[in-house]
C-alpha cells in the first residue's frame, strides 16, 4: 500500500507538470496569435549608460610671444546651447575687453586687441553646463514628406556652402546627386534621411587624421569612402540636401572618460530637418564605428546624448560655415614669435541618471 500511494502521488505530480506545460504551451501560443510575443521578442535593450551629466567647461587658448613688436589678436569663441540642457556661471577668462554677440542661433564672444612684446595671454571661457539625452522616435509617420517642408527652409539648407573658394558642400553635384536619387526611397523626409544614414553606415569609413586647414569637401569623400567626423558629416548633409532634406552642420565637445579623468574632444555631427524634434530638427551622428547598422540607427540617428556638447549651428551661410573654423587668429610684426596653444579642461562632472536605450518593433524610443 504505502508503494502504491507513493505512486499515485508521483503519477499526479506528473499530471500537474504536463497541465502546468500545456498551460504555459497555450499562453506563449495566444501571445504569438495575438502579437504580444513578436512584441517582446523584438524589443531591443542596450546597456545603461549615463543620460544626464552636469559639469564645468573651460576652453580657449593660449598664446605667447616672445621678442619686440605689436601684434593684433582675434578670436570668436563660442557659448555651448545644449540641444536638451542649460548653462549656467558663464564667465570669461583674460583681462581684455570682449563682446558677447548673436549670430542665428548661436551666441559668441569675441576679442580684438592690441599687445606687443613678451606676454603670456589666456582667453576664454569658463561654464557650467547641465545636459540630457535627446531622441525621437523612429515611427516615420510623425515626420513631414520632402514636398511638404517649406520652401524657405528648403532654400536656406539646401545649397552649396563653401570656405576660401573651397565648396565643402555639395548638393548640386552630379555624382552626389544621383546617388542621393538612387537612396530616395519614398517622399518621407525621415525614411529618406534614414536611408541615405544607412549607406553611410555600410560604404564609409571613420578615419582620424591630423587636423587640417580645411575639411574634405563631399566629394573628396565619397571618393575616399573614408573621413573623419566633418568629413563625414559633410558629406551626409550633401546627400541629404541634394534630395530636398534641409541639413546642417553641428560643431560642439564630444566628452570622454579616458583612465578616470574626463576630457573634451572637438567634434562634428549633423542635423536633418524633418518637421518634428527640436523646432523640427533631429541629429545625426555620422561618426560612429560600429558595423552593425541597426545598432547604428538605434543609438546615433536622431540621438543625441548627454556626452554631446553643442557650441555652433549652420545657418546656411559661407558666412556660417567659414565662422564656424575660424578659431584664434594673430598679425604679428617681424621679430616676434608667437605661439598659440587651445586648451579645454572638464571639472566636477556629476552623472545624474542612468537609463537603458530601448527601442520598440514600432519605432518608440525611450530611455529606462
Amino acid at each position: 500500500m504505502p508503494n502504491e500511494r507513493k505512486m499515485q502521488i508521483q503519477i499526479k505530480k506528473e499530471d500537474d507538470s504536463m497541465r502546468r506545460c500545456a498551460i504555459f504551451i497555450l499562453v506563449i501560443f495566444s501571445l504569438f496569435m495575438s502579437g504580444c510575443l513578436e512584441s517582446i521578442i523584438s524589443e531591443v535593450r542596450y546597456e545603461s549608460t549615463p543620460i544626464s551629466l552636469e559639469y564645468k567647461i573651460s576652453y580657449g587658448y593660449y598664446i605667447n610671444s616672445s621678442g619686440k613688436g605689436d601684434f593684433n589678436v582675434n578670436y570668436t569663441c563660442f557659448v555651448p546651447q545644449p540641444i536638451n540642457g542649460y548653462i549656467s556661471n558663464l564667465s570669461v577668462i583674460g583681462n581684455y575687453s570682449y563682446n558677447d554677440l548673436k549670430i542665428g542661433s548661436n551666441r559668441i564672444i569675441t576679442w580684438s586687441f592690441d599687445e606687443n612684446g613678451r606676454k603670456n595671454i589666456k582667453i576664454g571661457i569658463e561654464v557650467s553646463v547641465k545636459t540630457n539625452a535627446f531622441l525621437v522616435d523612429l515611427d516615420s509617420t510623425k515626420y513631414l514628406d520632402i514636398k511638404n517642408i517649406s520652401m524657405d527652409i528648403k532654400r536656406k539648407y539646401c545649397r552649396d556652402q563653401s570656405i576660401e573658394n573651397k565648396t565643402l558642400i555639395q548638393p548640386s553635384d552630379l555624382e552626389i546627386k544621383n546617388l542621393a536619387y538612387s537612396l530616395k526611397i519614398s517622399d518621407n523626409a525621415f525614411e529618406v534621411a534614414k536611408s541615405i544614414f544607412e549607406w553611410l553606415k555600410e560604404n564609409t569609413n571613420y578615419v582620424y587624421h591630423p587636423q587640417q586647414s580645411l575639411p574634405q569637401s563631399a566629394k573628396e569623400t565619397l571618393n575616399l569612402k573614408s573621413g573623419d567626423c566633418d568629413d563625414l558629416s559633410i558629406l551626409y548633409i550633401s546627400l541629404c540636401r541634394a534630395v530636398g532634406i534641409p541639413s546642417r552642420l553641428v560643431r560642439g565637445y564630444l566628452i570622454e572618460e579616458k583612465n578616470g579623468k574626463y576630457i573634451a574632444t572637438p567634434h562634428a555631427w549633423a542635423e536633418i530637418y524633418v518637421g518634428f524634434g527640436k523646432d523640427g530638427w533631429i541629429p545625426v551622428e555620422c561618426a560612429g564605428i560600429s558595423k552593425d547598422i541597426e545598432a547604428e540607427v538605434h543609438q546615433n540617428f536622431g540621438i543625441e546624448d548627454a556626452f554631446h556638447l553643442r557650441l555652433f549651428v549652420d545657418n546656411g551661410t559661407n558666412e556660417s560655415l567659414a565662422l564656424s573654423s575660424r578659431g584664434v587668429r594673430v598679425r604679428y610684426e617681424e621679430g616676434l614669435k608667437i605661439e598659440m596653444k587651445p586648451f579645454v579642461e572638464v571639472s566636477d562632472v556629476s552623472i545624474g541618471n542612468y537609463g537603458s536605450l530601448v527601442v520598440r518593433k514600432d519605432g518608440r524610443r525611450f530611455y529606462s
